[in-house]
C-alpha cells in the first residue's frame, strides 16, 4: 500500500515497501523493458521508455490511453544516479503550458526487512490540480510496480 507522507503546496511525498531488494527496485526504474510494465496509471499504458541513465542523461516516456486516444509524453534529465539507492531527475510533460519550468522527482531506496522502502518526492509541481493528479498517478504506478515483485 502506498502511503502519502506529505502533500505540500508544490510537492508530494509517497512511501511504498516492496518485497524485493533495492537493486531489483532500482532496475525497475532504469531498465526500459521493466519500466513499460508499470509506469503509467491505468487505463494508460507505457508504450515506450527511452532511458540514458547517467548524470546528464535524458529520458523520454510515451504513454497511451486507449479509451480516449490521449498520448502524453514526459521527459527530463537525470541529475543524480546512485545504483540501488537514489535517482533524481527532472520531469516535464511535453505540450503542456502548465509545465514550462518542469519539476523534479527524487526516488530513494532503503533496505528493510528483506525488502525495500521506496520514498518518492515530486517537487516544484505547477499548481494544485497537477499536484493532486500526480498523487493519484504516482500512487497507481507504485501499486503496479508492486505487482512486478
Amino acid at each position: 500500500m502506498v502511503q502519502v507522507v506529505a502533500n505540500r503546496e508544490t510537492a508530494i511525498e509517497l512511501e511504498r515497501t516492496f518485497g524485493a531488494p533495492p537493486g531489483a527496485v532500482f532496475r525497475a526504474w532504469t531498465d526500459p523493458a521493466i519500466m513499460v510494465k508499470w509506469l503509467a496509471p491505468r487505463p494508460y499504458r507505457c508504450e515506450s521508455a527511452e532511458l540514458d541513465v547517467r548524470v546528464g542523461g535524458r529520458y523520454r516516456i510515451a504513454m497511451h490511453n486507449p479509451e480516449n486516444g490521449n498520448r502524453p509524453l514526459v521527459g527530463g534529465v537525470y541529475e543524480a544516479v546512485e545504483p540501488g539507492k537514489r535517482l533524481v531527475f527532472t520531469w516535464k510533460w511535453e505540450n503542456n503550458e502548465s509545465w514550462q519550468d518542469g519539476s523534479r522527482v527524487t526516488v530513494e531506496l532503503s533496505a528493510v526487512d528483506g525488502g525495500t522502502l521506496l520514498r518518492l518526492r515530486h517537487e516544484r509541481l505547477p499548481n494544485d490540480k497537477e499536484r493532486e493528479g500526480h498523487v493519484k498517478g504516482w500512487t497507481a504506478c507504485l501499486e503496479q510496480l508492486g505487482e512486478e515483485f
